[in-house]
Order: structure tokens, then C-alpha cells, then sequence
């Protein structure tokens, strides 16, 4: 049997999802040939994530003209007709995410009218969220809701030997006049038995990866620890707590077993960096992190980077992970606001423990990234600038800000609407976009808030002394443009030139008078 997957990814190159990766291996274990076919390189109109971040000084600029990483205007039906043309495959499976869904549909409904009797299939988080909908309006005929490592092998072993498919756990099936729903078998809890990861399937711009201003070649993506405790409102894992009954429980690889496979894919793919994607890293006992390190410094050695929670930081995991080579932590603080921090988003980590983990990486030598959303419900100017306050309190090296999307499935989308704050359209355009706010506010216009996205790095990394300068770029006038030209060159000489820790070059006072002069020449 020959499966084509289907990846409908809309933003960034550089990321080999965990779950392609993985069921691309376990068909291939199973004797079926694997294809991929990839929408990133085709521009729906979203742009490229990393314009924007550049653009808002959140990376370092990499020009990209010598990696072909710009997307193109190219015509989806005549693209997948031709994969479809020349591959033919026997079962489409796509891999759909909830701002993926419209591209997703597109290429089902494309494969219905050219391959009429190939089988489709749709899992991931839409599907898990909207499974009856999924069947009923995205032209699939399956759909594998929840964790489906084990549902898609008793489902494709079936559907290869023409055995009934209709009474699988985990996978939803529609008959001419119902949708037959099964029961949800429970989480894998061994992971050690389960295939390496499969990236054969991926374009070759998908290893690259920018980083600090320099583009790794050959960059792996992983996970370790499986699943996430918290409950965040603003994330899908509190759907998935409720989903599986209180039963979504962290999982994670032996570290003898997730070794071997590093080293094999190190070796294999020519590896000199890995991302590993795991929701908290740090969220393991101090006896099997350093196990974890010392066989990592042994075997793989290569830089990596890694996503913790403040919570889970202590001054031995950060030695440790210095020892591995670790060379950047991206932790989340998403608003500076205690209240809403703790009531509304239901954070677990304290304003204190933030600033301690910041602080402990700092003192370790490791690049620190923070996560922080703009335009939450209740934001206000005020809780934008408690969020400034925190990042500077923190020393961030690298704060990122984001605009909050209310993902299906998520606690605070039902805020979101019950306050007013979003109004869910249904068109199938209104998804997630980087660089541009969702909610919408009395006090504060969205062109507003996309200043305030704008100028927050500026307001973390720069002295108070330019503040007021900063505030009166927000207002993009001619007086407000060439001040945020020049505040970027200062910026630039200042934060840029010493590895995003502002260094006074001496000339501060004449940065300052020139910004003067540009106000009072208006």
C-alpha cells in the first residue's frame, strides 16, 4: 500500500513535525511506501513568520536568498494533481492543524474529483476538536481523533488487507447515513518500542535553521518528554487533560533508547543542531537529566535548544544543561500582569520564579528567548507595560512577542467570545496570523497594538532614558518614522553588536539630543 501524507503548513520552513516524522516511520515498519506532500513552499498569502520577527527586531536578520526559502504563488490543484498523477497513491492521510484546516480541505476536495475511490483520512488537533465536522464537511472519510500511533497501524493494516475499518478505537468513520464514532483506546505508555523518526520524506530546506544570525544546514527536530501537567487556558493540552479523562499523563523516551536514536539520526542526516520541542525539557527527576547529559555529551555533543517552564528550573538542571551543549532556552512569561497571568491564563510559575530562571541561564552563559502574547482579552496599556517590566526585571536576552490567537479547544477562546473580545466568523481566512491581533478592544485599536508589537523590544532592551522616544514612534507620522529609524540604528549598535545585551557605546547623549532634534524639527 502507498500512503501519501499531507502536510497543509502554511507558515515557516525549518520544522519536521514529530508526528509525520513518526507515522511515516511506523507505515514504513509495516511494509507501506511513504510520500509527503508539503505546502510550505506554496504563498497563500500569510507571508513568512520570519519577516515579521525580523521586522521587530525579535532574530537577527539571515538573508535567505542562497537557501530558496521564499515562498511562491503556485497553483495548488495543479501541484497535488500532479503528486496524485505520478505517485497514485491508496490512502491520503493528512495531518491537519486548526489554522490548517481550509488548506487541508482544499486538497481533500481535490483528490475526491481527480481519485474519487482513494480513502481519506485526517488526524491531528482540528480533527480531535472537530470530528463530525471533519467527516460531515471536509470531504474525509476517516478521521483518528486523539493520539493515533497505535489507531492509524490496526487502521491501515486493515484497510491494506480489506478488513473492516469501521470498529477501530480512536477512528471515526462515515457510512452513507451516520458517522460511526468509537471509543478512545488509552496513551501509549512506551515510547522505547516505537520506530525512529522518519525524515526521508522532507524537503531538504526543512533541516536548515536559523539561529542567532547563522543558518545551520542540517538541524534535527525532536521530543523527548511527551505531553504537558499544566493547564493553561491559552493552550490545547487543558482539552486534551479533559479529553482522556484526566488521564494525560508525561511520558518519555529511556535515555539508552533516545541516545541510540539521536546518534543514528546524527550520523545519518550529517546533524550539527537539534530543536527538541518538548513543552517543558526541564520537567524530569535531576537523576535522569543527568544520565540524560552525560550520554548526550558522549554521543551527540552537537548544540541544541530547548523550551522549559521557570517552574521546573534549578541551578543543577542549568549546569546540566550546560554540560550538554545547550545553547538557548525559550521560556514563556506571555504577561507581566500577575493578576491575569494567574487567573486568566492559569499559570503555575510566579513572577519571582521568572526572574530566577532568567537569571540562572544568564549566569550559565545560555541564550535566553521569553514568549510573550499581545492582545490577550483584558489587555490594556497597562498590563502591555507590566509585560515591558517583567522582560527588563527578567534581563531577557531575546524577549519575543506574539499576537494571541483563541485556538479551538482552548479555555480562553470561550473568554474571548463571552467577553466580547472575538467574534468567530467562520471563514475559513480568519486563522492565525503573526503579525496582526484577533481580539478586538474599546480602548485600544488593533493598529495600535501592532505598534506596541513592534516597538516591545525596544522598550525590554533600551535604557528608560529613550522611552518617551519609543512611545511617540508608536504614532507612524513622518516625526514617528524617522524616529523608529533611528532608535533601530541605536538599537542596532548598542544591543545587535553584543549578542542582545545593551552595551553603552559612549555616545548615548548624542543618540539622545539627535531624537530630540527630531521632535522639535516637526
Amino acid at each position: 500500500m502507498k500512503i501519501l501524507f499531507v502536510w497543509p503548513n502554511k507558515d515557516s520552513f525549518g520544522y519536521k513535525p514529530i508526528s509525520l516524522s513518526l507515522f511515516s516511520a511506523i507505515a514504513k515498519e509495516s511494509g507501506f511506501q511513504t510520500r509527503l506532500f508539503d505546502t510550505t513552499t506554496i504563498d497563500f498569502g500569510f507571508g513568512v513568520a520570519n519577516e515579521f520577527i525580523e521586522a521587530a527586531k525579535i532574530v537577527k536578520p539571515i538573508d535567505l536568498t542562497p537557501y530558496e526559502l521564499k515562498k511562491k504563488r503556485i497553483d495548488l490543484r495543479d501541484s497535488f494533481k500532479k503528486t496524485l498523477d505520478e505517485y497514485k497513491p491508496d490512502l491520503l492521510a493528512c495531518s491537519v492543524l486548526s489554522d490548517e484546516y481550509f488548506i487541508a480541505t482544499e486538497i481533500s476536495k481535490i483528490s475526491k474529483e481527480i481519485s474519487p475511490s482513494v480513502p481519506i483520512i485526517w488526524g491531528g488537533k482540528y480533527a480531535t476538536l472537530n470530528p463530525e465536522k471533519t467527516l460531515r464537511e471536509h470531504f474525509a472519510d476517516y478521521v483518528c481523533i486523539g493520539e493515533g500511533l497505535d489507531a492509524f497501524v490496526d487502521f491501515t493494516r486493515a484497510l491494506n488487507e480489506n478488513k473492516d475499518v469501521s470498529n477501530i478505537p480512536n477512528i471515526w468513520a462515515k457510512s452513507s447515513s451516520r458517522i460511526i464514532k468509537n471509543t478512545i483506546r488509552p496513551l501509549r505508555r512506551n515510547l522505547d518500542n516505537l520506530p525512529y523518526v522518519d525524515w526521508s520524506i522532507f524537503d531538504k530546506r526543512h533541516f536548515y535553521k536559523p539561529f542567532d544570525g547563522t543558518m545551520y544546514l542540517s538541524a534535527g527536530d525532536h521530543m523527548l518528554n511527551w505531553g504537558c501537567p499544566y493547564r493553561c487556558t491559552y493552550c490545547i493540552n487543558d482539552f486534551y487533560h479533559k479529553f482522556y479523562h484526566d488521564k494525560y499523563f508525561m511520558r518519555r523516551y529511556s535515555t539508552q533508547r533516545i541516545i541510540a536514536e539521536l546518534k543514528y539520526l546524527k550520523e545519518k542526516y550529517n546533524l550539527d543542531f537539534f530543536k527538541f520541542h518538548d513543552e517543558d525539557f526541564l520537567m524530569r527527576p535531576v537523576e535522569n537529566l543527568c544520565e540524560l547529559s552525560q550520554a548526550y555529551k558522549e554521543a551527540i555533543s552537537i548544540p541544541f535548544t530547548i523550551e522549559t517552564n521557570p517552574k521546573s528550573v534549578t541551578p543543577k538542571k542549568v549546569k546540566l544543561l550546560k554540560d550538554m551543549n545547550c545553547v538557548s532556552v525559550s521560556l514563556a512569561i506571555e504577561t507581566g500582569d500577575p493578576a491575569l497571568r494567574k487567573n486568566l491564563l492559569k499559570r503555575v510559575d510566579t513572577e519571582a520564579e521568572v526572574i530566577r530562571a532568567f537569571t540562572l541561564f544568564k549566569e550559565a552563559g545560555i541564550r535566553t528567548v521569553s514568549f510573550n502574547m499581545l492582545g490577550i482579552p483584558f489587555e490594556s496599556r497597562s498590563t502591555y507595560e507590566k509585560t515591558i517590566q517583567l522582560n527588563r526585571k527578567a534581563k531577557v536576552q531575546y524577549p519575543d512577542m506574539g499576537f494571541f490567537y483563541p485556538f479551538e479547544g482552548t479555555l480562553l477562546r470561550e473568554i474571548s467570545i463571552r467577553g466580547g473580545f472575538f467574534n468567530p466568523t467562520g471563514d475559513k481566512r480568519d486563522v492565525y496570523h503573526r503579525d496582526k491581533p484577533q481580539l478586538h478592544f474599546a480602548k485600544i485599536r488593533g493598529s495600535e497594538l501592532i505598534e506596541m508589537r513592534n516597538a516591545f523590544v525596544l522598550y525590554v532592551k533600551l535604557p528608560r532614558s529613550y522611552h518617551s522616544f519609543i512611545k511617540r514612534s508608536e504614532k507612524q507620522d513622518g516625526v514617528g518614522v524617522k524616529l523608529r529609524k533611528k532608535i533601530l540604528t541605536v538599537y542596532d549598535k548598542t544591543v545587535w553588536e553584543n549578542s542582545g545585551w545593551y552595551k553603552d557605546d559612549g555616545l548615548k547623549n548624542r543618540y539622545l539630543q539627535e531624537l530630540k532634534d527630531i521632535v522639535s524639527r516637526k
